[in-house]
């Protein structure tokens, strides 16, 4: 037996289901990924098994694993004590540094996951108009708060009709109240969007969605739908809400709103802007942030909220990423994955194709033409997709399987061309495997 195995038996007898988070196990292995270190693009397991990294934290890492810049600044706050609850310097200097970056950003507040973002802007954004409904985009992912948890992972024949979304909630225990707070639109439906806001509008506090819908893979929004986004959630007292949890600095240092060309009035800022480390960032215009305690009555508290390490941490990873030429290297790599990716599958006749941005990709098993929806990628092959992961991880090449729609990879920016290429090869025998079989 594998010191894998042995490790996940023994999690078993004391972590509900094995695990530290529901997610990490992987269906395509039937256990987790247990990792004893990691370097740049690579990883390497419990028995010592090498795998270039196309999940990267679930893009936590972009920088890549053990970066020298964000291990050397959390070791200077370590060695200043870590002191806990407090202010202190780098907290402002990161702040100042997000707020030159990303478009929205005005004022800014840390806290520690995705989750909590979301949470305390939505709060925020009702405090703020008086108003309680949210519109959702259907399927968007905005972490696991009881609201957002309706209308992530509706099965394929549970979806209702375009003009009536199911509100499939993605967990039991969740108060089926809480749907009625919620208008639910599909994604790049520009008359369902407009009719909805003309209805709703009235009553609507805030509408929320990814920017680029990379929790479905990849999949970009269409002009039209962003132009209906920009006018009139404020015409009907709105406020729109970019999450960019995710899709933060995968294009570019100013996130999703920098590359579209859309300013929304608060956004969420997750997983890379922590170089690794928990640390999530809500913020927006001044004056809906100015509804925040102590200036305002709307409550956002918590002990671990830019704790030391994290801080320093984020602002060792934000500047790394505002260098010259970060970005040149990303799409450079990305190019190279993401069309040798597309070739391979084409070469070995797999209905397959990737849609990619900047660092982060989806790949797409028996769906025609483009990803432009959830009820899109809903329709993908799913016992194909975990064929391929599989197939991958046993040729040295590291995806993740979430569960549910699509999934999203990424590389992060310490993969070079050449270890690209070593990727695209080893891929290459994994579909050449899987296609025989």
């Amino acid at each position: 037996m594998s010191r894998v195995t042995e490790q996940f038996a023994r999690a078993q007898q004391s972590l509900a289901g094995g695990v530290a988070s529901s997610t990490r196990v992987n269906k395509a292995l039937g256990h987790p990924l247990y990792i004893a270190r990691g370097q740049g693009c690579e990883v390497w397991d419990l028995d010592g098994t090498r795998y270039i990294d196309l999940c990267c934290s679930h893009g936590a890492t972009l920088l890549g694993h053990g970066d020298p810049r964000v291990t050397a600044a959390v070791h200077e706050a370590l060695a200043a004590g870590a002191c806990c609850s407090y202010e202190n310097e780098k907290h402002a200097e990161l702040a100042e540094l997000l707020c030159q970056a990303i478009p929205c950003l005005e004022r800014v507040r840390f806290t520690g996951s995705g989750t909590e973002a979301v949470m305390h802007t939505l709060r925020l954004a009702r405090a703020y108009t008086g108003r309680t409904k949210i519109l959702k985009i259907e399927g968007h992912f905005h972490g696991y708060h009881d609201q957002m948890m309706y209308s992530i992972g509706t099965p394929a024949d549970r979806l209702g009709t375009p003009e009536s979304p199911t509100a499939w909630p993605g967990s039991t225990g969740l108060p089926p109240a809480l749907a009625d707070q919620l208008v639910l639109v599909p994604y790049n439906r520009t008359d369902l969007l407009t009719a909805a806001i003309e209805k709703h509008g009235h009553e609507l506090a805030a509408v929320i969605l990814e920017p680029i819908y990379y929790n479905a893979g990849c999949v970009l929004p269409e002009r039209e739908f962003l132009e209906c986004l920009t006018t009139l959630p404020g015409k009907h007292g709105m406020l729109l809400i970019f999450d960019e949890v995710l899709c933060a600095f995968r294009m570019g240092p100013g996130g999703a709103q920098e590359y579209l060309g859309v300013t929304p009035d608060l956004c969420t800022v997750g997983k890379a802007v922590g170089g690794g480390f928990p640390l999530s960032v809500f913020g927006g215009k001044r004056e809906i942030m100015a509804r925040l305690m102590p200036q305002g009555d709307c409550q956002h508290s918590g002990t671990y909220n830019g704790h030391p390490t994290v801080v320093a941490a984020g602002l060792a990873a934000v500047k790394a990423y505002r260098e010259p030429g970060f970005y040149e290297h990303i799409n450079a790599v990305g190019e190279r994955l993401f069309g040798g990716l597309n070739t391979i599958f084409q070469k070995h006749g797999v209905a397959a194709h990737v849609q990619g941005l900047g660092a982060r990709f989806g790949v797409y098993f028996g769906v025609g033409g483009q990803v432009r929806s959830y009820r899109d990628a809903v329709r993908h092959q799913r016992e194909q997709m975990l064929r391929f992961i599989k197939a991958a991880i046993d040729h040295g090449v590291y995806f993740h399987d979430y569960g549910g729609a699509a999934c999203h990879h990424g590389f992060c920016h310490a993969m070079t061309l050449k270890q690209a290429d070593e990727t695209l090869q080893r891929l290459d025998d994994a579909v050449r495997a899987m296609a025989i079989h």
